[in-house]
């Protein structure tokens, strides 16, 4: 086979760490595979507006501040500041990339000022679930100019294709998100504080309304009249983390644990401690990365039953599948998973079965061989289609 040529790459998103979800993961672990391989890569996102130990590495290049702004019942990041857009320019300018990856939204404010001055290959990878998005639907003939010098378009699911597709119709690729199954593994050690015979549950994620965090909350009233040694315990924060510990009963209280920030490298021995992982997601969710990571830790899963979990898992098969926003459903499938071992045993045995197919290196080789598809269409592509823009 001919030898491919080491690509050089920028990955662009206006998330990325410290700031914490699924696209930084994603982001982070396509950076180590792809550098692995021999490109060259820098990933393009802001500064974070609050003080972090965190040391970035020098392939991280920050412009301007990322803010949070309310978004698809969440909350998302934009870049703001008055010297970013030269130092964006700059730096394409300067590095003549052969490949820009956009990660997120077609939306403000790096995604769209990198396409502005871009002239390499352009891709973008879609995230994102929803049934309607204001923003593209107000500024769609703009940003479909914009859209228009993107060469490759990838979506992580069928469910984030669907939620794109009717503003931006065109020819997608999916690839979907990845777990570290070396982090990530049913050989992790416990965390022995938790370790006192009682039964663990597990939720990991923001406290925003998308993640659902108050029907668990709701659901474990129900839990404890069964299973009366149960413990939840919380990984994550968010701005409405005291809000909604205002629906814990106090009953409940005593059985909740709450963890707030979890070292990034502490968070596997959390899944391995556990009896269940849960996810009471109401939408909004284009796969769930935090399914893969609970099946390849060997932990049974218990998840809302939408349309982006659906897209990894089958009910009773890799996981139990419960109705959204409603506390009681969602307590009788966490009660049913830990009273039927042989359905436990099941789920994990089909669980690692099925993560296999999405580890990081199987991921990456399929991006990559992406970019080689699409540097060879554009080559092949007339002059004076290119560039097509205002």
């Amino acid at each position: 086979m001919e030898e491919r040529k080491k690509l050089k790459i920028l990955m662009v998103s206006d998330m990325y760490y410290p700031l914490p979800g699924g696209i930084p993961e994603h982001m982070h672990h396509l950076y180590v595979e792809m550098k692995k391989r021999g490109h060259i890569v820098n990933i393009l996102t802001g500064n974070p507006m609050f003080k972090t130990k965190k040391v970035d590495i020098l392939d991280v290049k920050r412009v301007g501040y990322s803010i949070s702004i309310p978004a698809n019942k969440s909350f998302s990041q934009i870049t703001v500041g008055f010297k970013m857009i030269f130092d964006i320019k700059n730096l394409l300018d300067k590095e003549k990339y052969d490949i820009i990856h956009i990660h997120g939204a077609l939306a403000p404010t790096l995604p769209l000022i990198t396409l502005l001055f871009s002239n390499s290959t352009n891709i973008i990878t879609f995230h994102a679930s929803f049934d309607r998005s204001i923003g593209y639907e107000s500024l769609r003939s703009p940003l479909r100019k914009f859209f228009s010098r993107i060469d490759g378009v990838i979506a992580v699911s069928q469910e984030a294709k669907r939620s794109v597709y009717r503003y931006f119709p065109g020819e997608y690729k999916i690839i979907p998100n990845g777990v570290d199954l070396k982090r990530f593994s049913p050989n992790n050690p416990k965390l022995e504080n938790y370790i006192d015979g009682r039964i663990n549950l597990l939720f990991v994620g923001r406290q925003d309304p998308r993640k659902g965090i108050k029907y668990l909350y709701k659901a474990m009233d129900y839990i404890i009249e069964e299973i009366s040694d149960v413990r939840l315990i919380v990984v994550g924060r968010g701005f409405l983390k005291k809000f909604y510990e205002l629906s814990i009963s106090d009953k409940a209280r005593e059985h909740i644990v709450f963890e707030d920030y979890v070292d990034w490298s502490l968070l596997p021995l959390y899944y391995s401690t556990v009896n269940l992982f849960v996810s009471p997601a109401i939408g909004g969710e284009s796969f769930g990365i935090i399914l893969l990571e609970a099946m390849a830790s060997g932990v049974p899963v218990v998840a809302s039953n939408i349309r982006g979990y659906r897209q990894v898992i089958k009910h009773k098969y890799n996981g139990y599948l419960v109705k959204p926003k409603d506390p009681k459903e969602l307590a009788d499938g966490i009660i049913n998973v830990l009273k039927n071992k042989g359905l436990r045993e099941n789920l994990v045995k089909n669980g690692l079965e099925f993560v296999k197919r999405y580890s990081w290196e199987n991921v990456t080789d399929e991006i990559i061989d992406f970019y080689y598809e699409t540097l060879k269409k554009k080559e092949k592509m007339p002059q004076d289609r290119l560039r097509k823009w205002f």
